[in-house]
């Protein structure tokens, strides 16, 4: 399933611009909508899937995706109206937290103050979470009084996130063991989800180069952050691909604002692509960095995690370099791993199991 990121911000901030900017393609805007919220889902561009894609020439051919959701939040919300969204919002993979970085007053009609626009949005997303931990902790707290003690390790855990949301502060800056993370995983709570920031800036600072105060707000919260203009990038979005790069040139930048964001959407999610390759399909999987072959080999299939003997594995840029598995084969570069090998960025895997 395609990886989501859902794009909220303060009003005015140039979400939808945001959204338009990552969505658009030379053929027009693509997107659906749900409940009011629009939803565009993207291929995530692999220049070594492409390659691999050039050497098998393989029937299917599939990149993974990722949605980029256009939050549609309650008009007569007194604030961001996040409480009021909980279960949708809580779909989501992690949050991209649009903030203006243009013009001198916000939506507010008040002087414009990035950092300040982002801690609100933070304060928001936590402040979202205490009604329901308050509900569950009242619960909990109901049992342990008619005996049933089942319930304390989870209460003990969910009151120190309680008292990291009343200080201001995310739930997801709070370590947890992993048992605790599965004790409060059900609540999917909103401010434990990972977050980067997108800096919507003006057309006379392209790639935020005037960002100084955001970005510093960015790297005491532990976040990332990626500046574009949205409108900007929607335009040469639209354009013909052969044209894109001349002005994408002129403005100073490398690549579209979706290249751009997309890897530093797997950085934030700590994620990483393996590749299943052959004549009948070529394809890119996501995976944890830190997953093993026999979790990689369960994204495939569930039948070759229960029979998993071993991982053939090769590196994808060894595999281009040398042309074919045949050859990599010949040269002793492709390698039997066991179920606890940690698979790396990129690799190349076809999977040994029992039927």
């Amino acid at each position: 399933m395609a990886l989501q990121l859902f794009l909220i911000g303060a009003r005015a901030a140039g979400k939808t611009a945001v959204f338009n900017a990552l969505v658009q393609t030379p053929e027009g805007p693509h997107f659906t909508t749900r409940g009011g919220h629009r939803l565009g889902t993207v291929k995530v561009p692999d220049a070594r899937l492409a390659a691999l894609r050039d050497m098998f020439q393989p029937k299917k051919y599939v990149p993974a995706e990722m949605t980029f959701v256009d939050v549609a939040l309650p008009s007569n919300a007194e604030s961001r109206g996040f409480s009021q969204l909980n279960a949708f919002l809580g779909e989501a993979d992690a949050f991209a937290l649009v903030v203006q970085a243009f013009g001198d007053v916000d939506g507010d009609g008040k002087p414009l103050d990035a950092p300040a626009q982002l801690e609100s949005v933070l304060l928001d997303l936590a402040m979202a979470d205490l009604e329901k931990l308050e509900r569950r902790i009242e619960k909990l707290e109901q049992e342990l009084k008619r005996g049933l003690k089942q319930g304390q390790a989870e209460l003990e855990v969910l009151l120190r996130c309680k008292a990291q949301v009343e200080a201001g502060r995310g739930i997801r800056d709070l370590v947890l063991s992993a048992d605790e993370q599965k004790l409060v995983s059900s609540l999917a709570l909103l401010s434990q989800k990972r977050a980067l920031v997108v800096a919507n800036t003006g057309e006379e600072d392209p790639s935020g180069e005037r960002c100084e105060a955001l970005r510093a707000a960015c790297e005491a919260q532990g976040l990332d952050l990626l500046a574009f203009c949205a409108p900007l990038e929607a335009e040469i979005a639209a354009l013909a691909a052969e044209d894109q790069a001349g002005f994408l040139k002129d403005y100073g930048l490398s690549e579209p604002a979706r290249a751009r964001l997309i890897p530093a959407a797997y950085r934030t999610l700590n994620l990483i692509s393996f590749f299943t390759v052959g004549e009948d399909e070529v394809r890119a999987w996501t995976i944890r960095r830190g997953d093993r072959a026999v979790t990689a080999a369960g994204k495939v299939h569930t039948d070759l995690a229960r029979g998993f003997i071993r991982a053939e594995t090769v590196a994808a840029e060894t595999l281009i370099e040398k042309k074919s598995l045949a050859a990599c084969r010949e040269a002793g570069l492709l390698r039997l791993e066991g179920k606890d090998y940690v698979v790396q960025d990129g690799d190349v895997i076809e999977i040994r199991a029992n039927a």
